[in-house]
């Protein structure tokens, strides 16, 4: 891959703010109900988009935006919703290209609903905006999970983690016994309300984050038909078939994001989540709004079938705390829950997807926002998606004007570690 001056990739877990003005923050209300749901409380979902209303409001955004915005369907889920990507500018290669992408896991929403919000905000004409699209080329993916997002339960919507999609290797052109990938939920479950128990939806599916490649062009399909047993041996070894490796692709949705990255080639890459609770230490008791992160690897991986070996970049990794830099201190407004951020417990993952783009030479930041559907229903909505849009926009000021360039990546390392757990997110 060609070397690039500037490169980041952020993906869509928190997004939130407006793009002229100061944002007004205000404390969330957490009392008497908590900061999550509690248990038998009513979790209300009305406020959270459908599959069905985000394509419609995809569509509203495009047509409002007068061409500074194309939507494109870039694949289809198991189940065939589309998935769609949202365009501001083309993979002009003179233009520092940003990636931002949301709700690869279906129980963590608000990043998507954050994005809609920006996407909206991108499609005015202030001069705030124009100065960051004259620079700037983003690509949002606003679902990535929407058959997960869409699952159900006794009758009544019940987003989770995991995918549809059943584990079939004789289906493959793999021995019948193959074992699955270790990410892969073979009976359909789901952590309960509140975090207590389980509910068990019943249809398997695969930790859509957990299912990437930092080969671009790797291709399960054409592996299997050159050596099916070499597959079969890969995926029988816990010392091949773990976290600390890549993973095959084998889901569409995973498959059509790696095209959709090779296409744009992005610079940066955003990628929001959601987590648990924590309080920010012993001393301050505030609940963590977000966690960052900025390192993916930590140890140089080695593909078992090319023997090509993918080490991370150190400018790559410097780039990518500059980025999570600008956004940390986008939110030191004040003792305000916005600035009560943690640092995400760093992670081996080339298989994330954030792993695998960032061994391909692209900055990353992870946005983790606190709670998750089943944990925090609709509670401090607008506060959450407030704090996702914030960083987004700074940092996409920051490529726009230059400054991010100037960024401390030190700022980054002292974020805070994750500390003390707050019920439920003790347990989990």
């Amino acid at each position: 891959m060609k070397k690039k001056a500037l490169k980041y990739i952020l993906t869509s877990g928190i997004l939130a703010s407006t793009l002229v003005g100061t944002t007004a923050f205000a404390e969330p209300v957490t009392t008497p109900n908590g900061p999550w749901v509690q248990d038998g409380q009513n979790l209300s979902l009305s406020g959270l988009m459908s599959n069905e209303q985000l394509e419609s409001k995809l569509k509203q955004i495009e047509k409002a935006a007068k061409g500074k915005m194309v939507l494109e369907q870039f694949g289809t889920s198991n189940d065939g919703y589309p998935l769609y990507v949202a365009k501001f500018g083309d993979n002009d290669p003179e233009k520092n290209r940003v990636l931002v992408y949301t709700q690869i896991h279906g129980n963590e929403p608000l990043g998507t609903e954050a994005i809609g919000e920006l996407m909206q905000q991108l499609s005015s004409g202030s001069k705030e905006v124009n100065d960051i699209l004259d620079e700037v080329s983003v690509w949002f993916v606003p679902r990535l999970n929407p058959d997960g997002t869409a699952n159900q339960y006794e009758g009544k919507p019940f987003p989770t983690r995991y995918s549809h999609q059943t584990w079939n290797p004789k289906e493959l052109g793999l021995p019948a016994d193959t074992k699955a990938p270790w990410y892969y939920n073979a009976e359909g479950s789901e952590r309960a309300q509140n975090n207590d128990g389980s509910v068990v939806y019943g249809i398997p599916g695969f930790d859509l984050n957990r299912d990437f490649h930092p080969n671009y062009d790797f291709d399960i399909k054409e592996e299997i038909k050159k050596d099916p047993q070499k597959v079969a041996e890969v995926l029988n070894n816990s010392a091949t078939n773990n976290g600390a490796n890549a993973s095959l692709v084998f889901s569409p949705e995973t498959c059509a994001l790696t095209e959709l990255t090779q296409e744009l080639s992005p610079d940066v890459a955003i990628d929001i989540h959601h987590r648990g609770f924590n309080r920010l230490s012993e001393e301050d008791s505030r609940s963590v709004s977000i966690q960052l992160l900025a390192q993916f690897t930590t140890k140089p991986y080695v593909d078992p079938f090319s023997g090509k070996t993918y080490v991370l970049d150190e400018d790559v990794l410097t780039l990518s705390k500059k980025v999570n830099a600008v956004a940390y201190e986008s939110l030191q407004l004040g003792n305000s829950s916005f600035g009560a951020i943690q640092k995400y417990p760093i992670v081996n993952y080339p298989g994330s997807g954030l792993g695998a783009i960032q061994l391909n030479g692209t900055a990353t930041m992870l946005i983790e926002i606190k709670g998750q559907t089943q944990t925090l229903g609709q509670k401090q909505n607008g506060m959450l998606k407030e704090t996702a849009k914030v960083p987004v926009i700074a940092v996409l000021n920051g490529l726009a004007d230059g400054s991010l360039e100037n960024a401390d990546p030190a700022v980054y390392d002292a974020i805070p570690s994750t500390a003390l757990g707050v019920s439920p997110g003790d347990k989990h």
